[in-house]
């Protein structure tokens, strides 16, 4: 029997009563119904379905199908492994779409999207007939009343970052990567790079130029530079990335709009990185990572600076090589009117004992609009400004302070912190050295908080606030972020080898 795909399989277990019929040690035992099904002869209107399916390639009949039940069933049986060229422009309905995700990535399965294709998500044209145009409005429509994503997006998306990973540089056409861009440009929003192949003699990867600056609806790009798997033939080129893959990078971003860019586990020093950040000075960035990078303190200057042109909300920097001068160029950024930041990830970065403590001034003054912080694995030892920031910030509602050396008179300190401040909800401390009693009760403070925001506030020590108060840092420091995106002449020389 012809099962659509629009039916559950978990359905068909459910409601599959053939075996409890089957009642052993009976003597009286029907026939094998199981397969009654399989000599029913097909009918006219099937033969012609699977007739056209059979040579969709070259005649492809699909709008002409005005009968929504026939256009269900021949969306069911056609072939996955059609050319992209044919079935992009033609087929707008998911119940394809998602056989040919499924059957190429089972195991892969992605979010925000239907996991259920209903036979009403194919647009009914008997009454009209209508052009795949409609169709594809109707695939919008109940996308955006349920679901962010179709599985056309995701299976486009996947198939461009699945063939840039693959792809040698010796054999890439840049043809072929904008007949690719040209043909996907309307359903890829997000591409998620995990690795690119190194070239056997240098370490440079293709160009990403073309793919990105042809993908005009393009909204969020991560992308990782090193190779993964290498086998036998490692060289130190396979985790080095070149100033010119960089350079080509920067060149495509200058042509899209992006509100989500990650660029992690990558050779990114702090030259690379301020290419990187000019090139984004035009986007509407909403989140900015820069994880298991190679950015010291000019290269967090440049960010500081990004963050007071741009719109950034939350900043990610794991696991870089920041220390006090870049620490100092932040607190001036988040102190200023212009920075939108809400999240700032500083962990595993080398900020020690006078970075946390030229941070915590702005965040216990003038910082208001900071939300998350996490400072865990920083190398802090105990210090007197974390318990006063604790006690004055009125906006910080999450700070990860784990894998620190406090030690135990540090948790009092946090402790009497905690009991003037109501806003913060979640506050780590595991793994810092602290007296087991003392966790246990930063833990119940914490919880109070998140259950009874609205408590009153216990009187506090009064603290003196200037009336507009501004971070102070030296002139020097200031200088170099005023001209930290001013153009040289190795930026001038490098676009003229490019070009």
């Amino acid at each position: 029997m012809r099962i659509p795909v629009t039916v559950n399989p978990n359905t068909l277990k459910t409601y599959n009563c053939y075996n409890e019929r089957r009642i052993e040690k009976n003597t009286l035992r029907s026939d094998n119904l199981s397969s009654w099904d399989q000599a029913i002869p097909k009918t006219l209107q099937e033969l012609c379905l699977e007739s056209i399916a059979k040579n969709w390639q070259e005649k492809p009949i699909l709008d002409e199908i005005i009968v929504t039940i026939d256009r269900c069933f021949l969306l069911n049986i056609l072939p996955t492994d059609l050319p992209l060229a044919l079935t992009v422009p033609k087929i707008h309905d998911d119940i394809y779409w998602k056989r040919c995700y499924l059957q190429r990535w089972p195991k892969v399965i992605p979010e925000n999207v239907s996991l259920d294709v209903q036979i009403n998500e194919i647009v009914k044209v008997s009454n009209s007939r209508k052009s795949s145009e409609e169709s594809e409005r109707s695939r919008k429509s109940s996308a955006e009343a349920g679901f962010k994503r179709t599985w056309k997006e995701c299976f486009l998306e996947i198939h461009i970052c699945e063939y840039l990973e693959k792809l040698k540089p010796e054999k890439y056409d840049a043809e072929k990567i904008k007949e690719l861009a040209d043909l996907c440009t309307d359903y890829v929003k997000i591409l998620d790079i995990r690795e690119l192949q190194c070239s056997e003699n240098s370490p440079n990867r293709i160009p990403l130029n073309a793919i990105t600056s042809g993908l005009g609806n393009l909204t969020e790009l991560s992308i990782c530079f090193k190779q993964t798997y290498v086998g036998e033939k490692f060289t130190w080129d396979t985790v080095r990335t070149s100033l010119q893959d960089i350079k080509l990078l920067a060149k495509g971003l200058e042509k899209c709009k992006l509100t989500v860019f990650r660029l992690r586990n990558s050779d990114i020093d702090d030259e690379k990185a301020v290419v990187i950040l000019k090139s984004l000075l035009k986007h509407e960035l909403e989140t900015l990572d820069f994880s298991h990078c190679r950015i010291r303190d000019y290269g967090a200057v440049a960010i500081s600076k990004f963050c007071l042109e741009n719109s950034v909300t939350n900043l990610i920097l794991t696991n870089n090589r920041i220390g006090a001068k870049g620490i100092e160029a932040i607190s001036y950024a988040i102190c200023s009117p212009t920075c939108n930041l809400k999240s700032l990830d500083l962990k595993l970065n080398p900020i020690s004992q006078r970075g946390v403590e030229i941070l915590m001034k702005p965040l216990t003054l003038s910082a208001r609009k900071l939300k998350i912080l996490h400072l865990n694995a920083c190398g802090v030892g105990p210090i007197s400004a974390l318990g006063e920031m604790i006690e004055h910030n009125s906006h910080l509602e999450h700070l990860d302070l784990s894998n620190n050396p406090f030690g135990e008179e540090m948790g009092k300190i946090i402790m009497r912190g905690l009991r003037y401040n109501t806003t913060l909800k979640k506050l780590d401390v595991r793994m810092c050295k602290l007296n087991s009693a003392d966790e246990f009760e930063i833990l119940q403070r914490i919880n109070k908080n998140r259950i009874a925001m609205k408590r009153p506030r216990t009187a506090r020590k009064p603290i003196i606030i200037e009336p507009q108060y501004k971070f102070e840092i030296s002139d020097e420091l200031l200088s170099e972020m005023e001209n930290v995106f001013q153009s040289n002449k190795s930026d001038e020389t490098t676009n003229e080898l490019i070009e």
